[in-house]
């Protein structure tokens, strides 16, 4: 029976007769596994009906007596949103039974709904709309009463096959479902991902000139007002540094819940950069953005974070740049004055408000810098740089002895430019360092041409101190030049000194055992001038030339010059008075015992010192 049965299996929809193999004995075991379920109410043709069955091979084979029944069994068939149950064979005069009601109500469930039915009639004649009835109900096949081994087998087999195909296709269609939904959500975190940030989950740059573009399209059309708040975390990288990236993470995302809960749920929150945060606020006014902006000030004045016990008290510097129809501007210029004002925010002092003004201070020293870093940059490379000499006297031998390295840049005409103008910025910019070095280089080859009593003062940022590259240029230096280096003086203001005094002094202090001598400048100008100059390792001191400019008609600068003058000599120091002008001061200055006097009455800078022009 088995192999008759093999050989009327239905082949696989599509399949070409050509092509097509004989069904395998696993595919045909795999069948006759299957799960059928027969409800009659007369157990004799029931009972008929499932020993034709078994004698064909089948053998997970149900009986049900009523509707009831079979639904019952249906139901326990379910197991982990699938039902066992391959078929339904149920004769028509099943009670409680309607093949319409329940293909209907089986429909609605996905694990009944590819479940055939095969209804047993016990009409013998054709019935064309039974037929049709059946078949409009999901009715797979109607079959005849009385059964036979010929004609029940073989339909089974073909309802049981087709269901094996309508499963897998079934199943091909939840997988493809899924693969569907997966690249749905994919697709979705993706676009997420290029409007948003990964850590916080606020908008990110991007996403902001967007909403910028938009908002500048409104306020030209409809002459509303937005605003743009830009948001800096004042000492942030205080905690990023000292508790680590993890901490850092953690404050971020609360200041983006807590900026979430202060604005208006249609207004764009962007972390913009590491601790940079911007706000846009459409249809406001400015009173509104005021009030907005002091709140945001005091939300963060104070703000408190902890970390594995510890605490830290944040603030933030806030800049603010009003959007209005009277100042069309670009994305860019808006996100620029945003910032700038946040910048500026910071400069006057941090935890406060500002908002943007384009006749601020603070950005016009920065053009300064954004303008003068490029001509650093081109002096270094092209060397623009020079230096200029001026005459230090000694009193006591009537002689220039000494003359100062002043330094000077020379721009485009033959311009001269002075280091008030382009120091600073180098010194912000990091190129000050290279114009430290170079300063040593050409200052020591000039004095190898120089008579031997003459020496030169060098000028040195205060920070070059701290740099390890120093003592071995200079020491390299000196024996490539073979120059006594006591000839060689650096100056090194009191400031500096002071900033990083065990550092600067350790470099001095070795600078000192080549031979070199330091002068310690603009002496008196702190407030801790005698305290340092008890344990700084200097040789001169260079009084501050505030005390000397009015020196002669001031008894309050006559009576500190004295003093530092006296106090110098004590500890076995030379002494040099700056800005000496005038003959009245010269005198006064040799009755104190000032050992050396600099200043235009003794000479100006001058940009040549050839030994044949050496001023005695």
């Amino acid at each position: 029976m088995k192999t008759e049965i093999k050989d009327r299996l239905p082949l696989r929809p599509g399949a070409d007769l050509s092509e097509s193999d004989p069904a395998s004995s696993a595919a045909v075991a795999d069948l006759l596994d299957a799960k059928i379920i027969i409800g009659g109410s007369r157990a004799a043709d029931t009972a008929f009906t499932k020993t034709l069955l078994q004698v064909s091979g089948f053998s997970q084979i149900d009986t049900a007596a009523d509707g009831d029944g079979v639904l019952q069994m249906l139901r326990q068939g379910i197991h982990d949103d699938r039902c066992d149950v391959d078929l339904l064979i149920v004769d028509d005069d099943l009670p409680g039974f309607d093949a319409e009601a329940t293909r209907l109500m089986m429909d609605q469930f996905d694990e009944w709904r590819l479940i055939p039915i095969i209804r047993l009639c016990r009409e013998s004649h054709w019935d064309h709309a039974q037929v049709l009835t059946d078949l409009g109900h999901g009715v797979t096949s109607l079959l005849y009463h009385p059964m036979t081994a010929e004609s029940l087998p073989p339909a089974i087999m073909t309802a049981l096959a087709v269901k094996r195909e309508r499963d897998v296709s079934f199943q091909h269609q939840l997988q493809l479902e899924d693969e569907l939904a997966n690249l749905k959500v994919m697709e979705a975190r993706l676009q997420f991902s290029v409007s948003h940030d990964d850590l916080t989950g606020l908008a990110n740059r991007r996403r902001l000139e967007q909403s910028l573009d938009l908002s500048l399209t409104q306020v030209r059309n409809f002459m509303s007002t937005s605003a743009l708040f830009y948001i800096d975390l004042d000492s942030f990288k205080v905690l990023n540094d000292a508790e680590g990236h993890e901490a850092g993470d953690n404050l971020l995302v609360q200041v983006a819940n807590t900026l979430r809960r202060f604005f208006r749920v249609n207004d764009t929150l962007v972390r913009i950069g590491s601790d940079e945060f911007a706000v846009l606020v459409d249809n406001t006014d400015e009173t509104t953005v005021h009030k907005q902006a002091e709140g945001l000030k005091n939300l963060f004045d104070g703000y408190s974070f902890e970390h594995h016990g510890h605490h830290y008290h944040l603030s933030a510097s806030v800049g603010v740049k009003m959007i209005t129809q009277g100042e069309i501007t670009t994305v860019g210029e808006i996100l620029s004055h945003a910032n700038q004002a946040c910048y500026t925010a910071k400069k006057r002092g941090r935890n406060r408000v500002h908002f943007y003004n384009p006749e601020d201070r603070e950005m016009h020293t920065l053009r300064h810098s954004v303008q003068w870093a490029p001509r650093i940059r081109a002096a270094l490379k092209e060397g623009h740089f020079l230096l200029e000499f001026q005459p230090i006297f000694a009193l006591e031998s009537a002689e220039v002895t000494h003359y100062e390295c002043l330094l000077r840049m020379r721009g485009e005409g033959g311009v001269l430019y002075y280091p008030k103008e382009f120091i600073p910025v180098a010194e912000a910019m990091g190129l000050i360092h290279q114009i430290d070095f170079w300063v040593v280089d050409h200052a020591l080859d000039l004095l190898r041409a120089m008579p031997e009593h003459i020496a030169f003062a060098i000028n040195l940022s205060g920070n070059v101190f701290l740099d390890e590259k120093l003592y071995p240029l200079v020491q390299n230096k000196l024996k490539q030049t073979g120059i006594d280096p006591e000839r060689v003086v650096f100056e090194i203001t009191e400031t500096s000194a002071i900033s990083n005094f065990d550092l600067t002094k350790r470099m001095v202090t070795s600078l000192r055992s080549l031979g070199c001598r330091f002068a310690l400048d603009d002496f008196g100008a702190g407030f801790n001038s005698y305290s340092y100059l008890k344990h700084f390792p200097v040789d001169i001191l260079k009084i501050d030339g505030g005390f000397i400019t009015d020196l002669d008609s001031d008894p309050v600068d006559q009576l500190l010059v004295k003093s530092m003058i006296d106090i110098a000599h004590s500890l076995g120091k030379k002494t040099v008075a700056e800005f000496v002008e005038r003959e009245s001061t010269m005198e006064l200055l040799r009755g104190y015992g000032v050992d050396f006097v600099q200043g235009y009455l003794v000479g100006k800078p001058q940009p040549d010192i050839s030994p044949g022009k050496i001023k005695n």
